[in-house]
Parts: C-alpha cells; structure tokens; sequence
C-alpha cells in the first residue's frame, strides 16, 4: 500500500477524535502523557483504513501489507500501554476494549455493506468522541462528572452530521422530495436535533452544563437548519467536509473559554 492510501481522506472524521481529544486536554492541561496518548491514537486511526480495505478484499494480507499496518500498530499499541504501566492509568485498559469493540463492529458492518447505518455511524462517532474522556482521564488521573460531560458534548455534537448528511443524501436520491427514505431520515434529524436542544437546555437549567456552551452549537444547528429548508439537489461533500472542520474550531473555542 503506499502512503496516500493510509492517510484517511475524511476532514470531518478527523475533527470528529482530534477536537474530542483536544477538548480533553483543554479541561485539564497539556502534558507529556497526553501527547503521547494523542500520537498513538493517530497512528491507530490511520491503520483502521488498511485494515478496512484488506477485510474488504477478503483475501490474506502479502508480507508487505501485514509490515505495513504492524508498523503502525505495534508503536501505538506501546505507546498506549505506556500510560498504563508507567503512570497508573488502568482505566485506559477499558477505553481500549470500547474501541476495540466498536472497531470490530466497524469492520463487521463494511463487510456487511451496511456502513452507512446508523447504529455503525453512531458507533463510529462513539469510538471517535471517547477520545475526550480518555485524554482527560490519562492527563489528570480522574474519572469524573467532568469526564462524562466532555463525551456528552462531543458526541451530541458530532452525532448531530450523522443525521444531517443522512437526511441530505436521501434528499438528493429522491431528486428534491421528502418522501420515502428522505421523509424517514428528516423526521429522525428532526427528533434528534430537538432532542440535543432539549438536553442541553435542560442541563444548563440544572447548571450540570455551563450554559454559555450552547454557543459552541450555534453554527451547526444554523447549517442543520439550513439543509433542511434547502431545495438545493447537489451536495459536495469535500465543503460538507470542510463545514464541519469550521463548526468543530468554534465548537472546541467555545469548549476552550467555557468548559472550566
């Protein structure tokens, strides 16, 4: 395989672990340790891809392919494992195994061709947005309330381009009419989107959740809003992309003022 075809070309997937892991480290500090968990869990990111296109191919890997993705692998593994031993982090054993699970299903679902589901796009942001309590978790030592309100903030926000590029595509498949497919996947943007404007209200009001957070949200539910009052039959996903990476920065800038 050559280089290009391990670099993961999606720009909003990664924003949707590097913004989580960023955020991590922002509620805490920057340390040694969180660089260090920060290269490894780049290097496994980009091995998923190979790993997902030999499992496709369902043919055993040549000599050269199986260096490759070991080349990749083995220093994260170790890099991970370091937290572990070094500095005490046994919890990290249980994010470890999370991922593993939800990589597992990941690849399960390629291979089922049912990829684009989402329960498997759901699971994809999971593993992604776990990143944030994990960073957090290996610089400060801590599993907390604050642990758990950085994964609830990740993953409401990117779960919501879940739901809202899947609301476009079957938009745009029935050629720019809300029906069959494209009326089911509205109606869930719809409850989803009400459901994250609820739950973000509601624990602001119960001051669980910085209420001037929601700002962090603005520019996504302006898009989500947008693309669903849209008649518009094209979509290119490189600016899809490219949006998402914008409304990550805000959202992480917001995290970075707010989030203390």
């Amino acid at each position: 395989m050559t280089l290009k075809e391990f670099i993961p070309r999606e720009h909003g997937a990664w924003a949707m672990w590097i913004v989580p892991m960023l955020s991590g480290a922002i509620a805490t500090r920057f340390s040694g340790w969180f660089f260090d968990f920060f290269l490894a869990f780049a290097l496994l990111y980009i091995v998923h891809h190979p790993i997902v296109r030999i499992v496709k191919r369902k043919k055993t890997p040549d000599w050269s392919e199986f260096r490759q993705v070991a080349g990749l692998a083995l220093p994260a593994f170790l890099m991970g494992v370091a937290p572990v031993v070094l500095a005490g982090r046994v919890w990290l054993i249980v994010f470890g195994v999370a991922e593993l699970v939800l990589f597992t299903l990941s690849v399960k679902n390629f291979l089922d061709r049912e990829q684009r589901s989402f329960i498997n796009e759901l699971a994809i942001v999971a593993a992604l947005t776990l990143t944030a309590p994990a960073a957090y978790y290996v610089v400060s030592g801590e599993l907390n309330s604050r642990a758990a309100e950085l994964f609830l903030v990740n993953f409401l926000f990117f779960g919501s381009s879940v739901f809202y590029v899947k609301m476009r595509i079957e938009f745009l498949k029935s050629k720019g009419k809300w029906e069959g497919e494209a009326k089911k996947a509205l109606a869930m943007s719809l409850v989803y989107h009400l459901f994250l404007v609820a739950i973000l209200i509601w624990a602001a009001a119960l001051n669980l959740l910085n209420p001037w957070l929601l700002l962090g949200f603005i520019p996504m539910l302006v898009q989500v809003i947008g693309g669903t009052l849209s008649a518009k039959t094209k979509m290119s996903f490189s600016r899809l992309g490219v949006a998402l990476v914008f409304e990550s920065v805000v959202f992480l800038g917001v995290l970075g003022v707010f989030f203390r």
